[in-house]
Formats: structure tokens, sequence, C-alpha cells
């Protein structure tokens, strides 16, 4: 037989084994399962005051709500500064009932308050500036938001018998993405010589704030000492102090209050 007639007849049989294969189901496409963020404090209850622009967390079985509202609370209005007293804490382990006071504060800067009597300020056993107040069932709080401070200030408050102290870090956790407006000095060592830094940054670098010191504050809480991280990695102390309008020369960083 000829090598031509060989091809065919070879061609021939390849068609007629696949026709007797049964036809296979397309292949299910894969899909890619995406992993959900988890809710943070699952077990408590969220109420938004949206006038006053804080999120409280909270145990339900630890707190009522109240339509209450203080006279006093009358001069927060005149002021054009909403206010609120949502809920009412029996929050146990040694701590007395309190009631919940939050306003809007004067410039987008809300704070929140504990009261052991609902029609006196000034028993308040708890206050801080922010935009989230989580209130845990073992009576700790934590406090999240950037409200009169450079950034996102998480703390956590505990109470100590009389009031609630905040617990000391050893540094603050900033994370903002930023660039700088003007040379930036980076050292090996905090309040280090910038006349011998690991390098100088120039004006439009892309930086990365990641933390902030706690030892120095100023009668405001502000701290200039911040660790801060170029995209290539390299990391070091730099002192980034706010200007009067609360800007600072990293785009990104500034104060947030009045």
């Amino acid at each position: 037989m000829r090598p031509i007639a060989l091809a065919f007849l070879a061609l021939a049989l390849h068609a007629a084994n696949a026709a007797a294969k049964p036809a296979q189901a397309p292949k299910a496409a894969k899909t890619t399962k995406t992993r959900s963020t988890p809710t943070p404090f699952p077990d408590l209850v969220v109420l938004d005051l949206k006038n006053e622009g804080v999120r409280i967390r909270y145990p339900a079985d630890k707190a009522q709500k109240t339509d209450h509202r203080a006279a006093y609370l009358a001069n927060y209005e005149e002021a054009g500064v909403y206010a609120s007293q949502p809920l009412r804490f029996n929050l146990g382990h040694g701590l007395p009932a309190t009631t919940l006071t939050c306003d809007s504060g004067p410039s987008n800067d809300p704070m929140c308050r504990l009261l052991t009597d609902a029609e006196q300020p000034s028993s308040t056993i708890f206050e801080a500036p922010g935009k989230e107040f989580v209130f845990l069932a073992d009576g700790e709080i934590y406090v999240l938001g950037q409200s009169d401070s450079m950034y996102d200030h998480r703390r956590l408050f505990r109470y100590d018998g009389h009031h609630y102290v905040e617990a000391a870090q050893p540094l603050r956790y900033v994370g903002i993405e930023g660039t700088t407006r003007a040379p930036l000095a980076l050292t090996a060592t905090r309040g280090g010589d910038t006349a011998h830094a690991l390098r100088t940054l120039d004006a439009g670098t892309p930086v990365t704030i990641l933390l902030n010191a706690v030892d120095g504050d100023d009668e405001n809480g502000l701290n200039p000492d911040y660790l801060v991280k170029t995209r290539e990695g390299l990391i070091g102390w730099a002192r980034i102090s706010s200007k009067p309008d609360g800007t600072t020369i990293v785009e990104g960083l500034r104060f947030n209050g009045d």
C-alpha cells in the first residue's frame, strides 16, 4: 500500500475511534473562594449615632436604651453641637451604673463620656475623643477613630476603682500612607542627629507612617516622633511637627479637631 494511502487510513481510524468515545461533559469552571473580613466584636450590638458621628458597640445584656436627656445638654444645642444620652450601662465588675453621653464636638471631633449621674457632668468616670467606642462585657473600653488627634488613635481604657485610665502602650500604631511635602530626615534613633541621617528623603517621596512615640507628649497629647518606612523598605525615625493649621510636611498626616 502506498504511503499516502497509509496516511489517510491512519487518519480515518483516528476519527472512528474519536467518534466511538462517549462525549465528555465540559469541565466546570473553577470557582475562587474569597475570604470575608471577620466582623470585629461579633457578639456586641452596634448603635450608630449619626448626628454625633459616633458608633457604639456594647453587650446587649448589660445596657438599656433610654430617651433621657439631661437639661444641661440644651447648652450643646445652642452652640450647634449634637448630643445625646442613648444608653444606660450596668457592666458589673465593681463598676457603678452609668449613663453614656456622646456629642459631635464643635468641629467634627466627637467625644463620649460615662456619667454616674446623668444630670451631672462632674460625675464623669470616663471620657475620650473618638469615633467608635467598644464597651466590653468585662468592663474594658476600646476607643478608635481620629478625633482631636493626628491619626486613628486606638486606645484601651480600664477602670481603676474610681475612674477609667488609659492602658499604656510601648508605641502607638499609625498606619498612614502619605507623601513628603518637603525634605525629611530619617535617623537610626529617635531624636537622632539629622546631620548624620540614614537618609534625607526628597519632597514628593511616598512613605508609610508606621508608629508614633508615646513618651514625650505635649500638653495636647501630641508627639512629633514617628517611625517611617520608605517604599524601598528603609525604616527610620523622623520628627514631624504639626503646623498651626494642623497639617504636617507629610500629606495624609494632619490634626483633626480643634
